[in-house]
């Protein structure tokens, strides 16, 4: 049937198996379908979850006189395959199992056929397509403000905004509580042409797997986003939901104080065995700031130094610990700059965090 490095096998088994989930009521699901032309010269792997499909193509030696390849193997027997130390795999089919050949050994696989893994339709031609390098790498600078599953009231809330400007392409993710925010430059495929406006809900889980293998090459249709690198191709479906208008949250900042980075992360954390309900108290004095964590009974007492502030700045505010340190761990900078409008309430103030394309916001809790 067919022959492949163990190497090529490894690298396209990684991409797919991603999408391919342990256990599922649709067993068909915990297989990787692998397909290949005849007369062809490569072999195709691809994982679905039924939600988003993984397909990854690399090169291969289809037998002559073998026909259309179209079959899918059980994803744990392929991962304890290319868990083998032979440097080539040779696939025949024996009675409806493939035979599998790795140096010594030799592995009869049950195997179902390709038609009857689900297949994604894409409608029509794109809306728009561009190049952005890096954008999947910044997926998790901003997946970790998503909402949790059982976020009912604001179900948007549970999925990665990306729009797209014309200019640069936005990640967005807020849960009501604080916001993350990152951009990255987008080039059309064609020269002299424009990426046309668009946005696009795309779900926690579509979006963690697509951090996760990759891509720089990206596809807008009417229900997917379609994302590609070399021989890997995912789909995944997108949301017809609208997303809040982020930028209204983003505070124009007049007012600031700058920390250690240091310091913060010496003190900030104490909250986990000091306050069960994570509230960390700021109150500047001058060129200090006091920070306090207490459940009532036991406290941490810290005054950090501010290493600069602005002349009128004024921070006295609590914070939800956890998400403070979620957004800390953004910024890689020696200091870390607060910044606040002195025009917003009382009742409902944000505070930036920022490096470089990077913005997080921060609510200040009402206690």
């Amino acid at each position: 049937m067919l022959t492949i490095t163990r190497k090529h096998l490894s690298e396209a088994f990684k991409a797919a198996s991603q999408a391919a989930p342990s256990k599922s009521p649709m067993h068909i699901l915990t297989h990787i379908r692998l397909q290949a032309h005849a007369k062809g010269d490569s072999l195709t792997l691809t994982g679905s979850d039924a939600h988003v499909v993984v397909q990854s193509t690399v090169p291969a030696d289809i037998d002559a006189g073998t026909g259309k390849i179209d079959i899918c193997l059980p994803a744990d027997k392929l991962n304890a395959l290319v868990g083998m130390t032979a440097e080539t795999i040779r696939f025949t089919t024996q009675d409806k199992k493939v035979i599998a050949r790795a140096g010594a050994c030799r592995l009869t696989i049950p195997a179902l056929p390709g038609e009857d893994f689900p297949e994604v339709k894409l409608d029509g031609k794109p809306s728009a397509v561009f190049d952005a390098h890096g954008l999947t790498d910044m997926i998790p600078s901003v997946l970790f403000a998503v909402a949790g599953l059982f976020r009912h009231d604001k179900p948007v809330l549970r999925n990665l905004w990306l729009e797209c400007d014309g200019h640069s392409a936005h990640m967005v993710a807020c849960d009501s509580y604080m916001l993350a925010a990152n951009c990255l430059a987008v080039e059309p495929i064609e020269f002299g042409t424009s990426v046309p406006e668009f946005g696009v809900c795309i779900p926690a889980d579509s979006a963690d797997l697509l951090a996760k293998v990759g891509a720089s090459r990206f596809e807008i249709h009417e229900r997917h986003v379609v994302a590609s690198r070399g021989g890997v191709r995912i789909i995944c479906g997108h949301q017809g939901m609208r997303y809040f208008d982020w930028r209204r949250m983003i505070p124009q900042p007049d007012e600031f104080v700058t920390f250690s980075r240091d310091d913060l992360l010496q003190v900030c954390p104490l909250h986990r065995v000091f306050d069960e309900k994570g509230v960390i108290r700021f109150e500047q004095d001058g060129r200090d700031c006091a920070i306090t964590i207490t459940d009532g009974t036991q406290s941490v007492d810290a005054d950090l130094p501010i290493t600069s502030r602005s002349d009128e700045a004024h921070l006295e505010n609590s914070f939800d610990g956890p998400n403070l340190l979620r957004l800390l761990a953004q910024v890689k900078t020696e200091d870390v700059a607060l910044s606040w409008s002195s025009k917003q309430g009382k009742d409902l103030a944000v505070y930036l965090l920022q490096d470089g394309s990077w913005r997080g916001i921060l609510t200040a809790l009402r206690v």
